[in-house]
């Protein structure tokens, strides 16, 4: 009886679990390249079920008519954040089928951002540019940088390079530079959030991690 029960409210958890956790897709000619800080990959599994800010990074291409002949295009990385919703969302972008559309939508791309429910969400965007050879290698750590600064579309708490042990350094950031040192990603992030935080938190969580 008690295994029923068990079993019973186990299930019932995971049933609510599953209601409440959103799937992230994209229409066909975008590509995910990063989700909330993290780089992406074709298995990688993007499900949102709050409303806090969310940041992807995509990329849009597809095969357009050039004249007779028919050529490929596609899109710099370009970050999208938004606010989650407990619904499924979806991203979609315009259907381009010439170059001359192709290198409009490059300039000034537009997308839809809708929940399963019909609801539109306001999104704000930019270019993710990378410095170096093969930028778009790079992706985790081009956007980790961005986060740190100032831009119009970027999400402070996933300032971090998590896949790399040593931080990104001499951020810039509105307070200036910040250079975190050490031996694993925990000291690090510590590092990096003390000197982000005002004189008045620092001060108090300094007299905490003394009594601890």
């Amino acid at each position: 009886m008690k295994l029923g029960k068990i079993a019973l409210i186990t299930a019932t958890l995971v049933a609510s679990t599953a209601s409440f956790a959103g799937n992230l897709s994209a229409s066909s000619a975008i590509s995910f390249l990063a989700f909330d800080g993290h780089k992406t990959t074709k298995k990688t599994v993007m499900q949102i079920n709050d409303t806090n800010t969310h940041q992807v990074v995509v990329e849009v291409g597809g095969i357009v008519k050039s004249g007779s002949s028919s050529s490929y295009f596609g899109t710099d990385p370009i970050i999208l954040t938004f606010k989650g919703s407990l619904d499924d969302i979806n991203i979609s972008s315009p259907y381009i089928s010439n170059t001359n559309q192709a290198e409009k939508y490059k300039k000034s791309p537009t997308f839809e951002i809708t929940t399963s429910s019909g609801q539109k969400i306001d999104y704000k965007w930019d270019y993710l540019r990378g410095e170096g050879f093969m930028p778009n290698t790079r992706i985790q750590e081009n956007l980790a940088e961005y986060n740190a600064g100032n831009g119009v579309a970027a999400v402070s708490a996933f300032a971090f390079n998590q896949s790399n042990p040593m931080m990104v350094k001499n951020i810039k950031t509105k307070k200036g530079k910040v250079v975190v040192n050490g031996e694993n990603i925990a000291e690090q992030q510590l590092q990096y959030w003390f000197q982000q935080a005002d004189k008045a938190t620092q001060q108090r969580f300094l007299k905490w991690a003394k009594k601890q």
